[in-house]
C-alpha cells in the first residue's frame, strides 16, 4: 500500500472582520507508517496506519482597492536561541503545546478585535508558545508563522511532528534495534518521554523510538520524562 503524496489543494472562503481568510487544505494528503513486522523466515508483512495531515490557511487581506497580500511562513526553523522564562501563568516560556481541535484561528494580536491571520486545521499539531497576554498565548508553528490563540484552544499535551522526509521508528534506541515502522513527513506522533537524544513515541498501536532531529515539538536541550 503506497501514500498518497501532497499534489492537490481545496480552497474554500469564510469571512472573518473584513479579511477574507482562505483555507488551503491538503485534499486526501495521507501520511503514512509502514509497519515492519520480521517472521522467523525474515518475511516482511507491509501494513499502513496512515494519519491525514491538514494544511494551514492562507490568508489574503483586503486593501481598500481590492489588492490583496498574502501573509506566508518562512519555512526558518523555529526554536533557536530561546531563552527560558516565566510569564503570568508560572508555567515556563517557551513551551510546547497542542491544538485542542481541528479548527483553531490564529489572530494577529491577544484578542478576538484582532483579525484572524490562519486557521489550522490539523488536531495535535504541537507550537511552541512564546509569550502570554492575559488568556492569549503568542505562538509559532514548525514554519515559523507566529500569532496569537486563546488559552482554551491549547493543551499541555505533548506530540511531536515529523520534519524530516521520513524518520524511522525503532523498538529500542538504537540504530541498530528492530525497525518497526517508518513515518513520513507531516506524521503526528505522541510524545511519551525523551530523556536523551531519542524519543519514545506513540502513534495509535504503534510504539517505539525516534532520534528527535527528525522531529519538531521540542525545546534544544529538553529532557521529557
Amino acid at each position: 500500500m503506497q501514500c498518497d503524496k501532497i499534489t492537490t489543494y481545496r480552497h474554500t472562503a469564510r469571512h472573518y472582520q473584513n479579511s477574507l481568510v482562505m483555507k488551503k487544505t491538503f485534499r486526501d494528503t495521507t501520511n503514512c507508517f509502514s509497519i515492519r513486522a520480521r517472521a522467523s523466515l525474515d518475511v516482511t508483512r507491509l501494513a499502513a496506519t496512515c494519519l491525514v495531515v491538514a494544511g494551514l490557511a492562507l490568508v489574503l487581506s483586503l486593501s481598500g482597492t481590492g489588492s490583496t497580500t498574502a501573509l506566508a511562513a518562512d519555512g526558518n526553523k523555529a526554536g533557536d536561541g530561546v531563552k527560558l522564562t516565566v510569564r503570568g501563568t508560572g508555567l515556563p516560556v517557551p513551551r510546547f503545546v497542542t491544538l485542542k481541535s481541528g479548527e483553531v484561528n490564529m489572530r494577529a494580536g491577544p484578542g478576538t478585535e484582532y483579525p484572524v491571520l490562519w486557521q489550522y486545521q490539523r488536531k495535535d499539531l504541537p507550537l511552541r508558545v512564546e509569550a502570554e497576554f492575559g488568556v492569549w498565548r503568542k505562538v509559532v508553528d514548525h514554519e515559523d508563522t507566529t500569532g496569537w490563540m486563546h488559552q482554551s484552544v491549547v493543551s499541555l499535551k505533548r506530540h511531536a511532528l515529523v520534519t524530516s522526509s521520513s524518520a524511522r521508528i525503532y523498538a529500542s534506541p538504537d540504530n541498530g534495534a528492530a525497525l518497526v515502522a517508518v513515518a513520513e513527513r507531516n506524521a503526528l506522533m505522541e510524545l511519551q518521554s525523551c530523556p536523551t537524544q531519542w524519543c519514545k513515541v506513540a502513534a495509535g498501536d504503534l510504539r517505539g523510538w525516534v532520534a528527535r532531529t527528525s522531529i519538531w515539538g521540542l525545546l534544544d536541550g529538553e529532557i521529557l520524562d
